[in-house]
């Protein structure tokens, strides 16, 4: 049985229309400034190499277009020169207030007479105590404008990520692309394994409530042989690793917020709970944020099964799909791989869990098509994306029900993930992904085998069907 819970008072449909009952601007829960500093404590303090994003602008223009992102990055670059030469005027105002409470020292201790030149030098410290406070103001005010928006750039793209529509990687089974069926709802309800309510709530019957654990099972003790070791995650989150992972920690239609109305009202922390579930990568990045790994633990390869909640909002190519493939609760299968500091070290391991997951896909017997997606199509952590995906004969599209994806170093910057490496600390390289997502897999089954007078007469892998019958 999979049933959402729902958290808040008032349904989704509200939640979006009247997003907060409260007036209240939300800043970034990554990256403070020394004024938000004094009310909010700074869980982690993210690299931001900013200098070393904007030395090829060109990749960086090309991720932000291919994506349809609406980012200045010429004016984010013109406003990060502005403040670049504001902290210069105000090391400069320091070092001079530094100066001068040294030579009224000096004064002090060498001439009892000075009293004028003292009173001078008092009256200038004074003036540029003034000027320095409305220069770190300044500075602040710049910060918000630049280090916020630079956090939200995305990841530069893999020169194997499509400019532009699908690139097929390889092709499994034959589906039939004429054959129309019923939705799989209505399949679900004539066997009596699918009792759907709403994206929010939905019953697994009967043989599909054991197929949803069979295939978690199933998924992860294959994986297991692939040398994955099983991890078991919190189901929530904190708004800093929402944001570190490049997601919009302030979107309710990103993550669910958990939010009591009168804390709201009465805080200023943006640090918040999350609703994410076990097997997601805010998960996994909980656990490993400020961490430091022994270089002698990598590539180090974890897998969590488990549930992952995200409002229907935030799928936006699910967005239009009704049933199982648009829920906001999944038990799914997640992965996630740490490796050393080097692309091809990383890349490896995409290839070799992307040929790991098909063959484990190959097993089940279903006609299935792996795909890199185009740049519109990934997350702004994502410089590559791998996509598992099942034909629905009801819809007349494919469905996604896996995917792997690279981040490279973008998010272990973000969230401070290193390895011990001599003579200095390196942030890791990551590749994760949902290997299954078993509310859309189990979709695309029923309508691929609409014929199918009881489930049990799915034709299903031996593994599978031990557990189930």
């Amino acid at each position: 049985m999979a049933v959402f819970i729902k958290l808040g008072r008032l349904p989704l449909q509200c939640n979006r229309a009247l997003p907060y009952l409260c007036l209240r601007s939300y800043g970034s829960a990554l990256y403070m400034t020394g004024d938000e500093a004094k009310d909010t404590f700074s869980v982690v303090t993210p690299h931001i190499d900013i200098e070393a994003r904007f030395k090829d602008m060109s990749a960086l223009k090309q991720s932000v277009e291919l994506r349809g992102m609406l980012v200045d990055v010429d004016s984010l670059k013109s406003f990060w020169e502005v403040l670049k030469s504001v902290e210069a005027d105000r090391i400069t105002l320091e070092n001079r207030r530094v100066d001068i409470a040294k030579k009224i020292k000096e004064i002090k201790k060498g001439n009892d007479d000075a009293a004028k030149e003292t009173e001078k030098l008092k009256l200038q410290g004074k003036l540029l105590r003034e000027e320095f406070k409305i220069t770190t103001k300044a500075v602040w005010e710049l910060q918000k404008k630049v280090m916020i928006r630079f956090l939200s750039l995305p990841n530069n793209l893999h020169p194997d990520t499509p400019s532009e529509g699908e690139k097929i990687v390889s092709h499994s089974g034959n589906e039939s692309s004429t054959k129309q069926t019923e939705s799989h709802i209505r399949i679900g309800n004539k066997l009596d394994i699918l009792d759907y309510v709403s994206p929010l709530c939905y019953y697994l019957k009967g043989g599909a409530a054991i197929f949803e654990l069979c295939i978690l099972d199933y998924f992860t003790e294959e994986l297991c042989r692939h040398n994955f070791i099983k991890f078991c995650n919190s189901d929530f989150g904190r708004s800093v690793v929402v944001e570190g992972c490049g997601l919009d920690h302030e979107d309710s239609g990103v993550t669910y917020i958990l939010q009591d109305t009168n804390d709201i009202l009465n805080t200023k922390d943006t640090n918040r709970l999350h609703l994410v579930g076990g097997a997601s990568l805010p998960s996994f990045c909980s656990f490993h944020a400020k961490q430091i790994i022994p270089v002698t633990a990598l590539p180090l390869r974890l897998v969590a099964m488990g549930r992952q909640y995200k409002p229907s909002a935030h799928n936006l190519e699910e967005t239009d799909f009704s049933g199982l493939f648009g829920v906001c609760q999944a038990s799914s299968v997640e992965l996630f791989i740490s490796t050393t500091d080097f692309l091809r070290n990383m890349m490896d391991e995409f290839d070799r869990t992307m040929a790991a997951v098909t063959d484990i896909y190959k097993e089940m017997g279903f006609p299935f098509r792996v795909v890199y997606l185009p740049a519109r199509s990934l997350r702004s952590y994502e410089s590559l994306r791998g996509s598992f995906q099942m034909y629905s004969s009801y819809l007349k599209t494919y469905i996604e029900i896996g995917h792997i994806s690279v981040s490279d170093d973008y998010i272990s910057k973000r969230l401070l993930i290193r390895y011990e490496a001599e003579p200095e600390q390196k942030f890791t390289r990551i590749v994760s992904g949902t290997v299954v997502s078993v509310p859309k897999l189990l979709g695309c089954i029923l309508e691929l085998h609409d014929e199918a007078k009881t489930f049990g007469s799915i034709p299903m892998p031996e593994s599978v069907k031990q557990c189930l019958f």
